[in-house]
């Protein structure tokens, strides 16, 4: 695909180092903060020195007072588990061109998992013999991440209207990432013989397998997250 169409989304979908592990106490203690439940949120934030140092350096005077946090849920979540480098900026993951090949697809609503989802198929040479589960883990990681933080998975829109138009479509652990890794990497998948961008399923395997060994390499997991 050439640079002229590549270009041609206003939605970018970035691939951040996320702390998976902590985003799925965070994400269900927001949840439960907003069900009336605070306690799990005070109790999160107490146990955690990390945490509530990262959220007081941030502006929050007493981050383990829910109620006292006017945060939407997407912005809480974030700044809440991405990963940052020594200078407390984000870590970036890859190189700057193939995150930009990734966050701007030139299809429906630009999402280059969300194509890769919907044209990719069991390679059944594979799956027939045994390689069926590796499909379907490769099915639910991606699915994860494409869209565990969504209504659909959630039943609400906590995570998809923060500020500034972000929306964190959902996350993966590190370990996750790395099993999602290598099942891309297997031959347990193919692309559809009518996807209608060619050789679209296999760009984007390539660039996010990119993505992938890079949060592999820092030991981290990721979140998918749209921004305007």
């Amino acid at each position: 695909m050439d640079e002229q169409t590549q270009a041609s989304t206003s939605a970018f979908f970035t691939l951040d180092a996320f702390n998976g592990e902590l985003a799925l106490q965070v994400m269900n203690a927001i949840e439960e903060g907003h069900a009336g439940n605070v306690e799990i949120w005070e109790a999160l934030v107490k146990s955690d020195e990390e945490l509530h140092r990262r959220l007081t350096e941030q502006g929050i005077s007493k981050p383990e007072e829910f109620t006292s946090i006017a945060w939407d849920g997407a912005t809480l979540l974030f700044t809440a588990c991405v990963e940052l480098n020594n200078d407390g900026r984000p870590l970036p993951l890859g190189e700057r061109l193939t995150r930009e090949r990734f966050g701007r697809f030139p299809h429906a609503d630009g999402s280059a998992l969300g194509y890769f989802l919907e044209y990719i198929r069991p390679n059944r040479s594979i799956t027939d013999h045994d390689g069926q589960v590796i499909y379907d883990e490769l099915l639910e990681r991606l699915h994860q991440l494409a869209h565990g933080c969504e209504e659909e998975a959630r039943g609400h829109t906590m995570f998809e209207d923060g500020f500034g138009g972000m929306q964190i479509h959902g996350f993966l652990s590190a370990d996750a990432v790395r099993e999602l890794r290598k099942h891309l990497s297997s031959r347990a998948w193919t692309a559809s013989y009518d996807e209608p961008l060619d050789g679209g399923v296999a760009d984007v395997a390539k660039h996010f397998t990119s993505l992938l060994k890079a949060a592999e390499r820092r030991r981290v997991g990721m979140a998918l997250r749209t921004h305007r």
